[in-house]
């Protein structure tokens, strides 16, 4: 009780103290044209009171009487230059008073400072010189930065240590089974955006194989999609976790033929494209297509998992982090907001939807704990966990299972994608509902189905919003920290650099701490520098 009303006392003084300022700084303007020898006197106090608190803290004069403790000690000191400084000030002014034209420009001149300065005063003590301070830190020898000398140990550290950074084992990218698919997929997207411009501006013949093609991929698609089907199916009527429709396709995407097979026609792809664009023809590809686009996604989508679940290290956990949540999450933003926009119960949904935005990250976290919680024997109280035991299925800790690593890492993200995808929905149904009615009208007459006119007129006219929501999700989750400190403590490869800054920052490391915060806001900055450019241009 007593540091609650400690605290309470502590935040009014400060906005007393703030509106005392703020009035006073206020008057001393106002008195620039009218009453100059009040104005000169009142920098004449601040001044007076900045020297004598240097003189105070240097010691160059006997210290004052102590009233309260150390921290009040020397206040007669300080008061004394601030009253001289008054009187120097007002004598300053009553001997030298420019011009009233003079005076008034340099009142319109400060007039805008008494607002802006707070704010700056707040960058610049919050912000500005902790960072500065940070990197400084992080050059410093030892541990909390007092012995002598500068060095780079630190990041050298970072980016050496196999704990936060390598390129161990990066050849079991091109043979992974996630790659391998992207890699197919990423074909099957190049041969439907040629499909669709086909489709667009092609000859008979060309109309023909590309109505053919199409149908290919469409039953290519459904054939996949019903075999994993099947083998789901399979799996709940024979033996739990035991599935030979399955074990065959992983066997089949596995091969090193399969490899070869979608290395090939990716080169023969390109090598075409090359050849017709050296014979000065225009090979018209539509990624823009619904089919094309929609395999672009699930290509990169399927690489960048593959890459980044082979990758071991701090820093390589961070980057999964930031693009499978701001990927996600935009993705099912998106997906919902255009949902949402012909269901009856709108508000309903968005507002269900939406609100776990109001759930703090440790809330999140401990509620998605019990929702993935495994007990070792008898009835499981997790739901995911208890639904796996009704379907014959073996329990499993999502965070702690060995087979497990490194997708515990993804079960921990998608608490943050259940989160952020309502942010994202509501400023993406925003930016749809604001697409001019007769853009989508127009479009409709000309004949365009509701998924053309979607890819076609919409898509393009949120574009910039897209780009805003993922350069945020960015920016908010490379801080991401709670939920791995909640979950796991950043155990079993779930480590991540904030948690890591302070674990380094609990065991007083504090300069290996302010590395890794400037690592951090060094992953910041570009996407920073991106969005303050692109808001320039957008303003000229």
């Amino acid at each position: 009780m007593a540091q609650l009303a400690t605290m309470l006392v502590s935040i009014a003084g400060a906005l007393a103290v703030s509106a005392v300022v703020f009035v006073g700084a206020n008057r001393a303007v106002d008195s620039v044209r009218s009453r100059w020898p009040a104005f000169t006197a009142s920098l004449g106090v601040l001044a007076g009171l900045l020297a004598g608190a240097v003189v105070q803290h240097n010691g160059w004069l006997p210290r004052g009487p102590a009233v309260g403790g150390p921290l009040k000690e020397g206040w007669l000191l300080i008061g004394a230059g601030g009253i001289a400084g008054a009187a120097a000030g007002a004598l300053i002014g009553r001997l030298a008073q420019p011009a009233l034209t003079r005076r008034s420009r340099l009142e319109e001149r400060l007039r805008p400072w008494v607002f802006v300065g707070p704010a700056l005063v707040f960058v610049v003590g919050g912000l500005v010189l902790p960072g500065l301070r940070t990197l400084f830190l992080s050059f410093k020898n030892g541990t909390r930065g007092r012995e002598p000398g500068f060095t780079l140990e630190h990041y050298t550290d970072i980016f050496t240590n196999r704990t936060f950074f390598t390129f161990e084992g990066w050849p079991s990218i091109l043979t992974g089974r996630l790659f391998i698919v992207g890699l197919a997929a990423a074909v099957l997207a190049a041969g439907a955006a040629w499909a669709s411009s086909s489709l667009i501006v092609g000859g008979p013949a060309r109309v023909a194989a590309a109505t053919a093609l199409m149908r290919a991929l469409k039953a290519v698609a459904a054939l996949l999609a019903v075999a994993v089907a099947v083998a789901f199916v399979e799996s709940l009527a024979r033996e739990p976790n035991r599935s030979e429709i399955m074990d065959v396709l992983t066997v089949v995407v596995s091969s090193r033929v399969t490899l070869w097979i979608a290395a090939a026609a990716a080169a023969l792809i390109l090598t075409a494209w090359i050849a017709a664009r050296a014979r000065g023809r225009d090979v018209e590809l539509d990624w823009g297509s619904p089919a094309a686009s929609s395999l672009v996604v699930v290509a990169a989508i399927l690489v960048v998992f593959g890459a980044l679940s082979t990758l071991r290290g701090v820093v390589w956990n961070n980057i999964w982090w930031v693009v499978t949540v701001a990927g996600l999450s935009t993705v099912l933003g998106l997906l919902l907001a255009v949902l949402a926009e012909r269901a009856r119960g709108e508000r309903i949904g968005k507002t269900l939807i939406f609100m776990p935005m109001a759930i703090s990250m440790v809330g999140a976290a401990v509620i998605w704990d019990f929702m993935y919680e495994v007990q070792p024997m008898g009835n499981q109280t997790g739901l995911f966990n208890a639904v796996l035991q009704g379907l014959g299925f073996t329990p499993r800790g999502f965070f702690i299972n060995a087979t497990m690593i490194p997708w515990n890492n993804f079960w921990i993200m998608f608490i943050m994608v259940w989160i952020q995808t309502g942010f994202a929905m509501v400023v993406l149904a925003a930016a749809i509902r604001a697409v001019p009615e007769e853009l989508t009208e127009a479009a409709e007459v000309d004949g365009a189905s509701r998924a053309q006119v979607f890819w076609r007129v919409v898509m393009p006219q949120i574009r910039p919003t897209i780009i805003v929501v993922v350069t945020t999700l960015i920016v908010i989750v490379t801080k991401v920290f709670d939920l791995v400190k909640a979950t796991t403590n950043g155990a079993n490869r779930t480590n991540v650099l904030a948690n890591e800054m302070f674990d380094q920052l609990r065991d007083r490391n504090f300069t290996s701490s302010s590395a890794f915060a400037v690592v951090l806001f060094a992953l910041v900055l570009p996407v920073m520098v991106y969005n303050i450019r692109r808001l320039q241009r957008e303003l000229a």
